[in-house]
């Protein structure tokens, strides 16, 4: 049986160490999010990545979209044109996810596209940042099931599939981002952000 360790967020620096250690050996890791408890493993792992699947018991091909650092990194998943960055300038960090062409360094990550966001959560971002990688951006959940709002909840459902689920209490429940596909101009999900601020501040550039 898996220890499961659960820091709390209020130990901020040792939460982001813990974490970090976690996901760089391929363990998954419960984590707060600007919207809902998210699964987190390293998104330059397949290894990581096949579990995130087994443990939310998801098909295999399904995409998993991930959290970002920074643009650089983004870069490294997938193509980002002018009007991406411009986006990314403008709305992130921020309740936006975006949708790009997919590298082939992605490509464990399911499909020809990638989608990706800067989150605004103060404890995803850190952890970004001291991975200097993105990391998977799925929900805390059973495929199929409600998102996770609870750590106590989250901790029941991932015991020995996640080593680590850091503890920020209940998390008030939030619109989820907007989710756009920069190629098409396609608003994929409706969220805070809408389609008419992308567009603005998209005016008098050439969508790639």
């Amino acid at each position: 049986m898996k220890i499961m360790y659960v820091p709390s967020v209020k130990d901020f620096p040792d939460a982001v160490r813990l974490t970090a250690l976690a996901l760089k050996k391929n363990h998954l890791a419960v984590i707060p999010t600007e919207t809902s408890y998210g699964l987190a493993a390293l998104a330059s792992s397949k290894k990581a990545v096949k579990k995130i699947h087994a443990a939310k018991k998801q098909p295999a091909a399904k995409a998993v979209s991930i959290i970002v650092p920074s643009l650089k990194v983004a870069e490294k998943y997938g193509v980002l044109g002018k009007d991406t960055k411009r986006l990314v300038e403008k709305f992130m960090p921020g309740p936006l996810t975006l949708v790009v062409p997919a590298k082939k360094t992605a490509a464990h990550l399911g499909g020809k596209s990638i989608a990706f966001r800067i989150s605004s959560n103060k404890f995803a971002h850190a952890l970004c940042t001291k991975l200097r990688d993105a990391i998977t951006a799925t929900s805390a959940n059973i495929h199929g099931e409600p998102d996770t709002y609870s750590s106590k909840k989250a901790e029941e459902l991932f015991f020995g599939k996640a080593l680590v689920v850091v503890d920020a209490g209940k998390l008030p429940k939030a619109r989820p981002s907007t989710v756009y596909e920069v190629t098409n101009g396609k608003i994929l999900r409706r969220g805070k952000i809408s389609e008419k601020q992308i567009k603005k501040s998209l005016k008098g550039i050439i969508l790639t």
